[in-house]
């Protein structure tokens, strides 16, 4: 099993999930996504240099994933995004979430820092919005996403996309046959 490390915020995430979501649909490649609060403040950011570099470097990938990617107003934290991310996997409804959340950000430039917007959002994909906003407001789930943030940065995930393959972190845009390798060997 491979784990997939992304954050919304990041364009070569969006692209490396939507990959990933593709060939565990296609083939049952055995990937897991798991959501990584990357920069880990609750402050909007501006959309730094580094980022729209990389939104020309992963330009040729994101069309071949029919991923759209035009820079958002800022990056926005997205600590209560991956709490919402949370309930969908309960919910089995995680890849939509996923689709959805980086959608919002990279196509319409959404503030998925805002916990209205992230339960329109959660009832668009499927979910019960009590629910979404119930996990919304619970400052201990927060704090769980949080301090699995930091265990992941201890053991090494420091940028996104990430890859864990038995074991051995790797960046986690990768083309498509080197990630059905990957997860052959895993």
């Amino acid at each position: 099993m491979l784990t997939l490390f992304h954050d919304y915020t990041s364009p070569a995430s969006a692209v490396a999930v939507a990959r990933a979501h593709r060939l565990i649909a296609a083939e049952g490649l055995p990937i897991e996504t798991v959501g990584f609060e990357a920069v880990g403040v609750d402050l909007r950011l501006p959309v730094p240099e580094q980022t729209h570099a990389e939104l020309a470097e992963v330009a040729e990938d994101a069309e071949a994933e029919g991923v759209t990617l035009r820079p958002p107003p800022w990056l926005a934290p997205t600590a209560l995004a991956h709490v919402v991310a949370e309930v969908a996997a309960q919910a089995e409804r995680l890849h939509a979430w996923d689709a959805a959340l980086y959608r919002a950000v990279w196509s319409h430039g959404a503030a998925i820092d805002e916990p209205a917007v992230l339960a329109d959002l959660a009832e668009a994909v499927g979910l019960d919005r009590t629910t979404t906003e119930q996990a919304l407001d619970d400052r201990v789930r927060l704090a769980a996403v949080r301090r699995r943030a930091g265990e992941h940065r201890r053991e090494g995930v420091g940028g996104v996309p990430t890859l864990l393959a038995q074991r051995t972190l790797v960046p986690g845009l990768l083309a498509e046959e080197d990630l059905r390798g990957l997860a052959e060997l895993g």
